[in-house]
């Protein structure tokens, strides 16, 4: 592994490692080549040059002993980085539906996954026919593990939303869509019994074109909630990438009838998650002192339209 990789990382993940992680963040950096080499000797694989759209973990495609192709993914110096909850769910859909987990090494917050071929994404495959992403988001959500195993435990659905309840008052994100997004989780969440197990970010970059199946998904948050936050993570992506055309209101309603039947879930209520979940992103992206939670709360507004 090249001794001057710190120099050669994007800024946006050298940026983000030091903004989360301060002085451990910076050792992290510089002991990230040590690192490499340690976890490339005990699996036996060859690291190549990382993918160059690194945020917040160190990603990098690695060939094993066997000629097998993986990606090695390292995570940022945290006290509880969510690839510990990815691996816990990786580890239990086993394959099905979602990339195999290969290897898993805590104490250096590390995962080898095998690597989808020929990788593209539902948004680089489906441009011009959106339906079929969506066909291939359903396909891929009937397959991933839907129960907990008893000995793992999972982060909870309503802590995300109650935390943003919690931390949104007194703060300038406007309280109108705040208190919205809080009564329609209320409603939503209290409505039904069923927890299930999520992947907590499926949406169009992260399901992929394979070969052992036709898509699968990678990049999973796990945590326990409920089916309707799973889809409208999916119809939230699914209108920012429709966003400038002029039929969206259509193809949002069409997405959400596919959606509907492929799940029971009603159409209202699944307007309901999805402004809900819109507004539970534009705080996350207000919390960060970052752009577009504006039009997020824009977008949010024609999911409001059908809740009811």
């Amino acid at each position: 592994m090249n001794k001057n990789l710190k120099a050669e990382l994007p800024e946006k993940f050298a940026r983000n490692a030091l903004g989360l992680c301060g002085a451990a963040g910076e050792r992290w950096l510089n002991d990230l080549p040590h690192i490499i080499e340690e976890i490339s000797e005990n699996w036996q694989i060859e690291a190549a040059k990382p993918f160059a759209n690194l945020s917040y973990n160190f990603v990098v495609p690695c060939v094993c002993s066997n000629g097998g192709k993986a990606v090695l993914k390292i995570a940022l110096p945290l006290n509880n980085p969510e690839i510990f909850n990815e691996a816990k769910l990786l580890q239990t859909a086993d394959g099905n539906g979602a990339v195999k987990l290969l290897k898993f090494d805590e104490s250096r917050r590390a995962i080898l996954l095998e690597r989808l071929t020929p990788g593209a994404n539902l948004k680089e495959n489906f441009r011009g026919d959106e339906s079929k992403a969506v066909e291939a988001a359903i396909k891929v959500l009937h397959g991933l593990p839907k129960n907990p195993p008893q000995h793992l435990e999972f982060r909870r659905l309503e802590e995300w939303f109650d935390n943003f309840f919690v931390k949104a008052n007194g703060t300038k994100f406007p309280c109108e869509f705040q208190n919205k997004a809080h009564g329609y989780y209320e409603e939503l969440s209290s409505a039904t019994n069923q927890k299930i197990l999520l992947h907590g970010d499926l949406h169009h970059e992260n399901i992929l074109l394979a070969t052992r199946e036709e898509f699968l998904a990678l990049d999973p948050k796990g945590i326990i909630g409920e089916i309707g936050y799973e889809i409208a993570v999916f119809l939230n992506n699914h209108l920012w990438w429709l966003a400038s055309e002029l039929n969206l209101q259509k193809k949002s309603d069409d997405a959400v009838r596919q959606f509907s039947e492929a799940f029971a879930v009603e159409p209202p209520d699944l307007n309901k998650w999805a402004f809900a979940q819109m507004v539970l992103s534009a705080w996350w992206t207000f919390e960060e002192n970052g752009e577009n939670w504006q039009t997020d709360l824009a977008l949010a507004t024609i999911w409001e339209a059908n809740a009811d």
